[in-house]
């Protein structure tokens, strides 16, 4: 890595992410712990509370920036949200919030979009920004019911995004998708899969990674994949999850992060994240990293003592010292090396 500071070109708002159940109507290999169906959907009560302590929370945040930062986006995800049998109340609820507050708030979902047509429509008017996640392992069926969602949105215009999910074993498909995006004008990203190191199934070939890279794969990552069978590119860096632009050091951009490794850096993602998982009632600061207030990883506290964590927050808290060997979403924080130099960027974002 050959850079000490790295922060997004444009990052305007504090995102929320909220999942709101770990029930799914799919079962994709590379989810992990991202779906769970042996679990109950939560209650409408204590989801509603939950909307109660961010709309809290993301107020502290917000006023400790300048005015042209006073913007969240809640994005409420799962297992799948729209699974959730409650979903309409909740986002109704959560759109009727945002109107209480003195800083704006876009509210935004990551779905797979395999919902019925009665359904999707009541949901419509209740989210501003749609991510719709493609998944190469659903059925043919379902990816039609995606598309025909997709259109939709369009013919609706609701603001949206495609982001497909480049599996490897299922490459084909997936190029179908984005061929499929490009000739309906749909703005989509291909997305490498992140996975364990060891987890080899996900790496790519040398063609696949050129076209998710665009560039060769270098030496080590020819030698690594020839031993792993493949090419591991969540090892040797990634895009921004929201496919935000980066700037290193004053401003050299790029797209891809050579070298996602920041271990020891100092960081702000407290500043810009929030994530709740509601079954278990952890609070996190953010989704993959988890770094807490205390320098380890791990949850800033519980949806049942929402009190203790406000109370630390407005009181202040220690910057993040990075404890991470990789970092995924939470990339585009700005951070850096040094204390100094963190000291000197985080001014632009900060009152």
């Amino acid at each position: 890595m050959q850079f000490n500071t790295l922060e997004p070109v444009d990052n305007n708002y504090f995102s929320i992410e909220w999942e709101t159940t770990l029930k799914c109507n799919l079962d994709c290999s590379y989810c992990g712990d991202g779906h769970d169906n042996s679990l109950p959907h939560p209650s409408v009560t204590d989801s509603l509370d939950t909307l109660d302590f961010i709309f809290d929370y993301t107020n502290v945040q917000l006023s400790k920036k300048p005015e042209h930062l006073q913007h969240a986006n809640l994005n409420i995800f799962g297992g799948e949200s729209f699974y959730h049998p409650q979903i309409v109340q909740i986002l109704k609820y959560a759109q009727h919030k945002k109107t209480q507050v003195p800083w704006s708030m876009s509210i935004s979902t990551i779905t797979n979009a395999v919902v019925k047509p009665k359904l999707w429509a009541r949901i419509i008017d209740n989210v501003d920004y749609f991510t719709i996640s493609f998944h190469a392992e659903s059925t043919l069926a379902q990816q039609e019911q995606v598309r025909q969602n997709i259109l939709y949105l369009k013919t609706h215009d609701k603001p949206l995004h495609v982001s497909v999910m480049m599996h490897p074993k299922h490459w084909d498909t997936c190029i179908d998708m984005v061929n499929w995006c490009k000739e309906n004008d749909i703005k989509y990203n291909a997305r490498q899969i992140d996975h364990d190191i060891f987890d080899t199934r996900f790496n790519y070939n040398k063609e696949q990674s050129i076209y998710l890279t665009g560039k060769a794969p270098n030496t080590l990552q020819k030698i690594g994949g020839l031993i792993a069978k493949g090419i591991d590119l969540s090892s040797s860096g990634r895009a921004c999850c929201g496919n935000l632009t980066m700037c290193t050091n004053n401003c050299a951009s790029t797209n891809y992060v050579e070298g996602n490794k920041f271990k020891g850096w100092h960081c702000s993602v407290d500043k810009f994240f929030l994530y709740i998982r509601q079954n278990t009632g952890e609070v996190y600061t953010n989704k993959d990293c988890k770094m807490n207030w205390d320098g380890n990883v791990g949850p800033i506290g519980n949806l049942n003592n929402t009190k203790e964590i406000m109370s630390r927050l407005t009181s202040g808290t220690d910057t993040i010292v990075c404890k991470k060997s990789s970092c995924w979403c939470g990339l585009c924080a700005p951070k850096a090396k040094h204390k100094e130099d963190y000291d000197k960027i985080i001014l632009k974002y900060v009152k």
